[in-house]
């Protein structure tokens, strides 16, 4: 599988064409971990929305493990890709986290040595200085008189130019609690610990890229105040105005881009009073839920208007608003994963921790020490598809 690999001063337009061809070619290839596995390898599929995203993902993750940069046991089919660490992270949690749902995923590819852009899509009026974006209202400029030249409007992708940051987890553990748990319980200690390793890596980006959104909402903040005003003879009446500042929460990106929210991610305390509104309607909950891999979690639904997730990621007492991606590149943030997990090689050593004197010395005890780590780029390109909720006393 070749990578690609694009000329400097390409234009947009053959950069589609290419990633369109090279992407193609990657869903083939992993097609077998995309979808449901054979008899032998049951897989659980993946949402047909994220196989583009997710084949890029896979083809980094198997270039970086057989860079020599892991050591463990491997599936072996059409394909080879770890399994015993990377397959059920990178496969079962990436998938889940809220970012693949409200963020356009643009993967790196390996070709790219970490360092590539990320696109996102606008439309401009051409014909006034400066140019004005047609979410500015303007009544007349398309209206033209018989025989007259039209006025324009235009298409422009603007790119980014992103660099991987790397995250970086250890595990650490003895020799004797390794003999024993494998003994009395059957449990692999070490697959254990990279696994919690690798899940905790991909929340904490979770968790960083919601306040970034929280912190960068560019549509605008509406408070609501939990306190009952007087005139409310029942708490529920007044409680029920909540949704009152979600519409206008939901006003303020509609005035910025001439689109309805789709979506908000709440705070606990948020929630909290969201779940007692008469318009929620819960999860349906008869299916026993699933493990909880994610740190957002759906809740239901607001009555004909948005999708609500909770989440201790944000501040308790704030709620974000947003829009789903309509494609790749019509996006208000953007994930560019590069190396989704590489876990490094096995250690028969401990070393000393952050902060001591001598940090990072390898001490020769009969433990084991792994280092789990990612590289990922991430960043805001449209802040007015978000705004906020605050509420307060």
């Amino acid at each position: 599988m070749p990578n690609l690999i694009m000329p400097h001063g390409a234009s947009y337009a053959e950069y589609q064409a290419a990633q369109e061809a090279y992407v193609d070619a990657l869903i083939d290839k992993w097609e077998f971990f995309l979808g449901e596995g054979t008899k032998k390898h049951p897989l659980k599929p993946i949402d047909r929305k994220l196989w583009r995203q997710m084949a890029i993902i896979f083809e980094n993750q198997s270039i970086a493990s057989t860079r020599g940069r892991m050591s463990e046991q491997t599936l072996t089919t059409d394909v080879t890709l770890p399994v015993k660490y990377a397959l059920p992270i990178v496969r079962d949690v990436f998938p889940q986290l809220i970012i693949s749902k409200i963020a356009s995923i643009q993967p790196l590819p390996f070709s790219s040595g970490g360092t590539g852009q990320v696109f996102y899509l606008d439309f401009l009026r051409e014909d006034v200085t400066p140019n004005t974006n047609v979410t500015t209202p303007d009544s007349d400029y398309a209206l033209t008189d018989e025989n007259e030249v039209p006025q324009r409007l235009k298409m422009t992708v603007e790119a980014e130019t992103l660099t991987a940051e790397k995250d970086m987890l250890a595990a650490t553990w003895s020799t004797e609690v390794e003999e024993d748990a494998r003994g009395a319980l059957g449990l692999n200690v070490g697959a254990e610990l990279v696994s919690a390793c690798g899940a905790e890596i991909l929340r904490e980006l979770e968790h960083r890229m919601l306040n970034e959104i929280l912190a960068g909402a560019g549509a605008g903040n509406v408070n609501w105040a939990w306190t009952v005003p007087a005139a409310y003879t029942k708490a529920k009446d007044w409680y029920e105005t909540l949704h009152h500042a979600f519409i206008d929460a939901q006003t303020l990106i509609y005035n910025n881009r001439f689109r309805n929210a789709d979506w908000v991610i709440c705070g606990v305390n948020v929630a909290s009073y969201v779940m007692k509104g008469a318009d929620f309607v819960p999860l349906d909950r008869m299916v026993p839920p699933g493990p909880q891999l994610s740190g957002v979690r759906f809740l239901g639904a607001k009555t004909g208007f948005w999708d609500i997730y909770m989440t201790p990621y944000i501040n308790t007492n704030m709620a974000i608003m947003g829009t789903y991606p309509r494609s790749t590149i019509d996006t208000g943030y953007v994930f560019a994963p590069y190396i989704p997990l590489a876990a490094m090689p096995l250690m028969y050593a401990d070393f000393r921790e952050r902060g001591h004197a001598q940090e990072g010395v390898y001490r020769n005890v009969d433990k084991w020490t792994r280092n789990v780590r990612t590289r990922n780029a991430k960043m805001m390109v449209v802040n007015t598809m978000y705004a906020t909720i605050t509420i307060a006393a």
